[in-house]
């Protein structure tokens, strides 16, 4: 029993280290938004927004620059990792509770 709550508890600290070199992150998704069209005769211009759920569960967005669409997708998959790797701490935490 005890060897395997020291296990378990390598496990844990090793999730935790991988949780501290995540990096930056944004919660959400980014989507392309077309502007103008056929009737201005302007031609069409793409705007990113980032859309998320702020504080009170609202939607909040965001306007992304184009050059920096591919920064924000990498800080979003930042966050999804990070969010895989809590779910994998409570886990263990959820089998050692058991244990104890």
């Amino acid at each position: 029993m005890q060897g395997a709550k020291k296990r378990i508890q390598s496990k844990i600290e090793k999730e935790l280290s991988k949780l501290s070199t995540t990096g930056e992150m944004l919660k959400g998704s980014i989507s392309k938004v077309v502007l103008g069209g056929r009737k201005s005769g302007d031609g069409e211009r793409a705007s990113y927004l980032l859309t998320y759920k702020g504080e009170g569960n609202k939607t909040k967005t965001v306007y992304v620059e184009k050059d920096r669409v591919m920064e924000a997708r990498r800080m979003i998959g930042n966050y999804r990792k990070a969010k895989r790797i809590l779910e994998q701490i409570v886990e263990l935490n959820v089998r050692l509770f058991k244990m104890k």
